[in-house]
């Protein structure tokens, strides 16, 4: 078999990928806000408890990001892409009764270390397949499996809660086949490593550092929409259950979209600009509710920071590889997540808590708002540093 026709074509390619991030993290991530309220009215969580199993899951996403490069090269990333996505539909199906605290914390982390798993091994592995002159879009195109998958969440969910949690969970788990099927089929080999491969230089580094530092603050920034966004509008802005439902479809449009507004700005701005411009937008996303009365602003809110999600994960893994040799963007980008998972991991817990106080709820969205606008700074700064330095 020659080499040439052990790659699948490149609609394939980005196909299985896109379902490898729809598994992880549009449903195996994100699902479980839009199941949030429901566990919390119906009793089987505390809001306190809820805040903290939503916290494991970051947990596990951490873990993942950390081990991620070695799994893959100990066990093969095929096999372990494949393992992960079973035991997301697995854990969906494990929490369709109540259970202990315990329980569902056990499930919600071990879907987030297989998330992770899933979104190092699984982007890197296709977009080295892919060809150069597709590169930079089908880079973000891999993308669309989040939102995809949030608004399967932000549809599903709603119609099966009213008959149930337990089905709510159990109708996750099965739409876990259809991604995982597709998974299923062959992958591509893993191209081997290049010993004569030498890391960044030293200006090239410090870009890189800026952009890890970057996205470690994006993460904080991400986890009052991403955890706690609908529970606050529907607990705390009074919105009935189905208002809240159609604020995550219009994050989920968002989420959907944003794979595409990506490539555009990257295809213009470059992926640097394009970090500063997502970084900003969703910062301003954020505090908007927050600053601005009314139904426009929240719904505003809920559509900039759904698309800015997977534009600040393809740019981030754009530029990493821009910095990098091509055969160190697969552990560049594996540090970035891992890096990443840090900040959410933290800023999980810390926003669960500060949640659970009188006054809690903007506070945290506040927070999430400034720490994203002092990223975007930061990056712009970088750049102007970067263009000084070069000029000398």
């Amino acid at each position: 078999m020659s080499s040439q026709s052990a790659v699948p074509s490149p609609v394939r390619l980005v196909a299985m990928a896109a379902s490898a991030t729809l598994v992880g993290i549009g449903l195996g991530r994100f699902a479980y806000a839009a199941l949030l309220p429901g566990v919390i009215q119906r009793g089987w969580l505390s809001e306190a408890d809820a805040g903290y199993v939503g916290a494991a899951n970051l947990l596990g996403y951490l873990v993942g990001a950390v081990l991620a490069g070695r799994v893959g090269r100990r066990w093969g990333a095929t096999p372990v892409i494949r393992l992960s996505a079973l035991l997301v539909a697995v854990g969906f199906a494990a929490s369709a009764w109540p259970g202990p605290v315990w329980w569902f914390s056990l499930w919600r982390f071990v879907a987030g270390v297989t998330g992770a798993l899933l979104m190092v091994l699984a982007p890197s592995l296709i977009a080295g397949h892919l060809p150069e002159s597709m590169r930079k879009r089908g880079t973000t195109w891999i993308f669309t499996g989040v939102g995809v998958g949030v608004l399967f969440s932000a549809t599903l969910v709603p119609l099966l809660i009213d008959s149930g949690l337990m089905l709510a969970w159990l109708g996750l788990a099965l739409a876990c086949l259809p991604p995982i099927w597709v998974l299923w089929r062959r992958w591509p080999p893993v191209a081997a490593a290049n010993p004569h491969d030498q890391g960044p230089g030293r200006g090239a580094g410090l870009l890189l550092g800026v952009v890890y530092v970057a996205y470690l603050l994006d993460a904080v920034g991400f986890v009052p929409h991403t955890v706690f966004w609908v529970d606050y509008l529907e607990r705390q802005r009074g919105f009935s259950h189905w208002a809240g439902a159609l604020q995550w479809a219009v994050f989920a449009v968002g989420a959907v979209s944003g794979p595409f507004l990506a490539g555009a700005l990257a295809r213009r701005l470059g992926w640097h600009r394009t970090l500063i411009t997502a970084l900003t937008l969703k910062g301003t996303g954020v505090l908007l509710p927050m600053l601005v009365p009314g139904l426009a602003a929240v719904t505003a809110s809920s559509f900039l920071v759904g698309a800015m999600i997977p534009t600040m994960v393809s740019g981030v893994m754009g530029r990493t590889a821009e910095l990098v040799p091509p055969r160190l963007a697969t552990q560049a980008w594996g540090r970035a997540t891992a890096l990443f998972a840090v900040g959410q991991a933290i800023a999980a817990y810390a926003l669960a808590a500060l949640y659970a106080r009188p006054g809690g709820g903007p506070l945290i969205f506040q927070i999430g708002g400034v720490v994203l606008l002092a990223a975007a700074l930061l990056m712009a700064l970088s750049g102007v540093a970067a263009r000084r330095a070069e000029g000398r």
